[in-house]
């Protein structure tokens, strides 16, 4: 998916919990967390696991995108540090396989050609091409709850979707050059 300029009129702040941007009356000043300290239900943190073969030997910090079983798995130092629920690619669209490093990042885009925008985006493929991002929204960066609740299958058009606070804390946590695996 390629990104498409900010838009000028977006929210100030990503959707809250009930994907209702800062501006909706019922979740005024809801946030995802900043910190990632907080707990989400989509993640699954197992620290005694042990990182299969890094893709650089000595890769102290490195990403594995298990597109089988739809999982984004953080490594760092052999442990592992997060796992994440994600959405690759749909068999028409595939996520591509290989060796990567994570690019540019930013907080939002809009896609006009797939009508579909997300949070917090780190590319990892052709600048802007192919990114980790959270579950879509429209272009006023509201969820849009049928494509969230795709989350943990194959749903998008190659990119890696992301829960908002997961992609929130990928976004915050991972730096550029981070190496990632996608197999």
């Amino acid at each position: 998916m390629s990104l498409a300029e900010p838009q000028a009129d977006l929210p100030l702040d990503p959707p809250g919990p009930s994907g209702k941007t800062e501006g909706d009356p019922e979740d005024r000043g809801a946030v995802p967390p900043e910190s990632g300290e907080a707990e989400n239900p989509n993640s699954e943190r197992q620290p005694q696991e042990r990182a299969p073969n890094p893709p650089y030997a000595g890769a102290p910090l490195w990403v594995e995108v298990d597109i089988a079983q739809q999982r984004v798995r953080v490594w760092k130092e052999g442990a592992l540090l997060r796992e994440m629920v994600a959405s690759t690619g749909l068999p028409e669209s595939p996520t591509p396989t290989g060796v990567f490093r994570l690019e540019n990042r930013g907080r939002f885009f809009f896609s006009k050609k797939y009508g579909q925008g997300g949070w917090w985006w780190v590319s990892f493929l052709n600048r802007g091409e192919y990114l980790f991002h959270s579950v879509p929204t429209d272009e006023k960066g509201r969820l849009i709850p049928e494509e969230a609740e795709k989350l943990g299958e194959p749903a998008s058009h190659g990119c890696v979707r992301l829960s908002l606070e997961d992609a929130k804390w990928f976004y915050d946590h991972l730096p550029e050059d981070t190496p990632v695996v996608i197999r």
